[in-house]
């Protein structure tokens, strides 16, 4: 817990000093979307999380509650944060830089591609479960199919255009941590069905109440990038060692824990 509480003031402190360097003009815009992104979910969550211990929260009205307030932080907080900070409108500034160049045009669709691939195999496992055994779980090799998606995602971006998957893992992060807390909370209409699709891919190491694998998995993946976010200029600005750090999460992380998960689970032994 300690290492966890000092990794999130870690990564806060460097957001929130990026930011004021944005305020006095040595930053980007994107430097922004990390900090208010972060906080906004805390801050979702935080709230929830107290005002679920007076009610219950399988409820329609407090589904319709939670709903309205996440429109209200988003609408009346997250935005014209977003727009004090960055003299202009977020969401017309977030769709001209995504479609700025046919590059990242490109880039959006093959994303998207890899995206549905995902939501295939997790309704494809959930399908034979039902066919075969309500016990069957997810094999490890099976459970790092999702490595190998979130590589080819990381990959082309690292290459073509890192400010674009800056600010998609950013959103992605947001989406994840989003989609945890209808889970979690059992928010209808949609919570009771994703805790029976993700609980396939739990094994013996998963315990308490949060499923946070795909977050950690995004997080080691984006690290390198949001950390570094000078490094993540335009292909060609760094050369020698430095150059290499936009791509640490994606060889430590999406390369070489899922080959030591799978030799590990072929060929290891229990002893």
């Amino acid at each position: 817990a300690l290492l966890v509480l000092g990794g999130v003031s870690f990564v806060l402190n460097q957001l929130i000093k990026r930011s004021l360097n944005v305020v006095e003009g040595r930053g980007e815009p994107i430097d922004f979307f990390l900090l208010v992104a972060v906080i906004g979910v805390i801050l979702l969550g935080l709230f929830f999380t107290v005002l679920f211990i007076f009610m219950d929260s399988g409820t329609w009205i407090s589904s319709m509650f939670f709903h309205m307030m996440t429109a209200v932080l988003g609408l009346g907080v997250i935005m014209p944060w977003l727009y004090r900070l960055i003299q202009r409108n977020p969401l017309f500034w977030l769709l001209q830089f995504l479609f700025q160049t046919q590059t990242r045009v490109y880039l959006l669709v093959f994303w998207t591609f890899l995206a549905a691939s995902a939501c295939g195999i997790v309704f494809y496992q959930n399908a034979k479960r039902s066919s075969e055994s309500k016990k069957h779980q997810a094999s490890t090799i099976t459970r790092k199919y999702f490595h190998f998606i979130v590589v080819a995602t990381y990959v082309p971006g690292l290459i073509y255009d890192r400010q674009l998957l800056y600010v998609a893992a950013v959103l992605c992060l947001a989406v994840f941590i989003f989609l945890e807390y209808i889970r979690y909370f059992r928010i209808k209409p949609f919570g009771q069905t994703l805790r029976h699709l993700l609980s396939l891919f739990l094994d013996e190491r998963d315990s308490g109440p949060l499923i946070l694998t795909h977050i950690y998995l995004l997080l080691g993946m984006s690290l390198p990038v949001w950390l570094f976010p000078r490094s993540c200029a335009p292909k060609g600005s760094l050369s020698g060692a430095g150059a290499l750090v936009p791509y640490a999460g994606v060889l430590a992380v999406g390369v070489g824990d899922t080959i030591a998960s799978v030799f590990g689970s072929t060929m290891g032994e229990i002893k």
